[in-house]
């Protein structure tokens, strides 16, 4: 009588040899060992921060614009504007708060149009709408970033600026961006919350737009918990962002950093001053993110090789690996069901699914349909193509921590589950 091969049992792979069979299938895992907290510079937090916080906490002066005291957050400041080649930068308390700046420095309000990407973070809706302008949303492409012909298609009378999202350390395509806001006269923020340090043609992300904001929130690529960046070319745009930040007002410090005379009168703002103990978290953070970058571009190429080397044939996000930092694989594996049972699987193994810090497609979230009422079902309808291009795409973080033996272990969890569910052609 013919022996019945178990369900479980291991099955021969193209190769023709013996795939071992999956964890959630009862084989043995690849990894038992817990993985590094799934975050970036988070991981690093140490001997660094602990010795600028302790200087702050014997100056007894937390907030930055205390006599005597008030040098942590304009350190990270100097040293910011140092690395990005810009010669303004604003600290402010979370990426959001750096947002609702830009959105004040432009002078965005009630009858404007802003164009945002469909997948991105809803943070980039929410500052727009209570601005009292419309976000326009836009498709995005195969990067996951915003579409350029789809931003050009957006654009109205009423168009004042483009948010242009960098998604998990992925350049946009941002030649053609500038290129088309330039011709209609409209304004580009780069939101770099999930990508600094990063480069496009060479060129640092959060240089190519007439504004950026950087995040460091806690699952970000450097970290103080909480925190952002505003940053700019343009002493106007400067001036407006710190009078948003700061109750309208334009205090000795800033005016220090002025080119030439003050361009601004004051008008009513916000509280998204950074503090003293986060500026210290932040300064070593940023004093620490060449070697996050130098670790996570090595790891990452190495990940990569190995999963062509594997499967020829397999699809990657499309973005040219000098304009990625790394932070992030992100496969096509050609639809939603074949991302659910990878995830299922992968996991199984022991090991950590997705992105350290997530996006989505806006109208997945409530604020937005809310907001959009009887038009969220049509707005659905009108990104099916982006949350499409959203749902096939699974990610797996590269985190700066990770050993050799992570990435081995990683890279053999994905050959494993991607062979065993026979996920490629």
């Amino acid at each position: 009588m013919q022996k019945k091969n178990h369900p479980k049992a291991d099955k021969q792979n193209a190769r023709g040899n013996r795939a071992p069979a999956l964890a959630l299938h009862g084989g043995k895992p690849v990894r038992t060992k817990p993985l590094a907290r799934h975050c970036l510079g988070a991981n690093l937090i140490g001997r660094e921060e602990m010795e600028l916080l302790r200087g702050v906490i014997h100056s007894r002066c937390l907030f930055r614009h205390n006599q005597g005291g008030g040098h942590m957050v304009g350190t990270f400041e100097k040293e910011l504007r140092d690395f990005l080649g810009v010669p303004f930068a604003l600290a402010t308390s979370s990426g959001s708060g750096a947002l609702s700046c830009a959105m004040m420095a432009f002078g965005v309000g009630r009858g404007d149009e802003v164009v945002i990407p469909a997948f991105g973070w809803v943070s980039d809706y929410n500052v727009v709408a209570l601005a009292g302008a419309t976000p326009v949303i836009a498709e995005i492409d195969d990067s996951l970033n915003l579409n350029p012909e789809s931003f050009e298609a957006c654009i109205t009378r009423r168009t004042k600026a483009v948010i242009v999202v960098h998604y998990q350390g992925a350049a946009s395509r941002l030649d053609e961006i500038v290129a088309i806001a330039r011709r209609h006269g409209i304004a580009v923020i780069e939101d770099v919350a999930q990508a600094i340090g990063g480069t496009f043609r060479g060129r640092k992300l959060g240089t190519w737009g007439d504004a950026a904001i950087f995040s460091l929130q806690y699952n970000k690529v450097i970290c103080s918990g909480e925190g952002g960046a505003f940053v700019t070319k343009e002493q106007e745009l400067y001036e407006r962002a710190v009078r948003a930040h700061d109750l309208g007002m334009l205090r000795p410090v800033f005016k220090n950093n002025l080119r030439k005379p003050a361009m601004t009168r004051a008008f009513p703002g916000f509280q998204w001053r950074m503090n003293e103990l986060t500026g210290a978290v932040a300064l070593a953070q940023l004093r620490k993110l060449p070697a996050i970058l130098e670790a996570v571009k090595v790891r990452c190429a190495e990940l990569r090789g190995i999963l062509v080397s594997e499967f020829p044939r397999i699809k990657f996000r499309d973005v040219r690996p000098e304009n990625d930092i790394g932070i992030v694989i992100e496969m096509d594996l050609g639809g939603a069901e074949n991302v659910r049972r990878f995830r299922e699987a992968y996991e199984a193994e022991g090991l950590i699914f997705g992105a350290t810090s997530g996006c989505g497609t806006l109208t997945k979230f409530e604020a937005v349909v809310a907001t959009l009422g009887k038009r969220a079902a049509k707005a659905r309808r009108t990104f099916e193509k982006s949350s499409a291009l959203e749902g096939k795409m699974a990610g797996i973080a590269v985190l700066p921590v990770y050993s050799s033996k992570d990435m081995r272990d990683i890279a053999a969890g994905a050959v494993k589950v991607i062979r065993g569910l026979g996920l490629m052609p």
